[in-house]
């Protein structure tokens, strides 16, 4: 990244995915350009009523709590935090940022998937996106169910590092995040922090963020003195508030300190065209298909 620059890499690996899955993403933008009321409507077993959720400077909050499955979601994820929250094991991507997904969780515990599938849900990242997404299939995974804990960090006594420093994600652009909070958070929580679409433009054309020279991570010593106090948006809310990002788009950065742990849903959703060449080397998730499916359902998930 430092050597050719972020921006310079994204290019080159849209151009490469824009050969493999050319076909793909040309049926997924048609789709939703011509095929999309039906196809909401059939993924909801009858007529769609839109949400009313619309992202605007790369980002929407949904504090109703009425969602889809959110409540099924809510109380299937409670149970897991009960077995499985603050202790340790294999599910670490970082020390202080660890996944609760099991294998056979999309079996058990089905919200997991009919919450974030739900033509609502959907239909906000297909109207941002002009196409159908899918589930990121490679690293980082489409969905997440992670815990953020300093009690599991042997090193929490260091600085911020890694995703506790601001950064861009880049492996497609645009891209939705679909944030859901499990448990109430506030600032103990270590809270998933951002900076809207145009102040995170304004800052990285200032200090030539994704140019050559600037590595992953951005310090909060290059970030702070080019924003006002009240740009920055702390995503501290009750339990079932929902966030949906672009988190290619948006600064961000989360789990600084999270002396009560923080227990969040991750969904990753991207177009079939990716900017990175992880599908060169990695070997794909998959997601369960269930007989009758609906189209839009299995366009995401296959």
């Amino acid at each position: 990244m430092q050597r050719y620059g972020l921006n310079r890499l994204m290019q080159w690996g849209r151009a490469y995915n824009r050969v493999r899955f050319d076909g793909r993403w040309r049926r997924h933008r048609r789709a939703c350009a011509t095929d999309r009321d039906a196809l909401l409507n059939e993924n909801n077993q009858g007529a769609f009523t839109p949400s009313g959720i619309r992202m605007v400077d790369g980002w929407a909050l949904d504090t109703s709590r009425t969602l889809p499955h959110l409540d099924a979601l809510l109380a299937q994820a409670a149970e897991v935090i009960n077995e499985r929250g603050g202790r340790r094991h294999s599910g670490t991507q970082y020390p202080f940022l660890r996944s609760l997904l099991f294998p056979g969780d999309f079996e058990k515990y089905p919200a997991f998937l009919d919450f974030v599938l739900s033509s609502e849900v959907l239909a906000v990242a297909m109207d941002y996106l002009k196409t159908v997404p899918i589930f990121s299939k490679t690293l980082p995974p489409g969905v997440r169910f992670m815990e953020s804990n300093i009690k599991l960090d042997p090193d929490a006594e260091l600085p911020p590092r890694d995703s506790q420093l601001y950064h861009i994600d880049f492996y497609d652009s645009p891209m939705v995040y679909v944030l859901v909070l499990l448990e109430d958070v506030t600032m103990e929580c270590g809270p998933w922090t951002f900076l809207p679409a145009s102040v995170t433009d304004r800052v990285a054309k200032k200090i030539g963020y994704r140019e050559k020279g600037w590595g992953y991570r951005v310090e909060d010593r290059d970030i702070r003195p080019h924003i006002d106090a009240n740009e920055e948006i702390i995503f501290a809310h009750p339990k079932g508030t929902v966030l949906f990002i672009d988190s290619s788009q948006c600064f961000h950065f989360g789990s600084r300190n999270a002396v009560v742990p923080r227990y969040m849903m991750m969904y990753g959703l991207t177009s079939p065209c990716r900017r990175d060449f992880s599908m060169a080397y990695m070997n794909p998730f998959e997601y369960p298909i269930k007989p009758g499916d609906s189209r839009l359902r299995r366009m995401v998930l296959e």
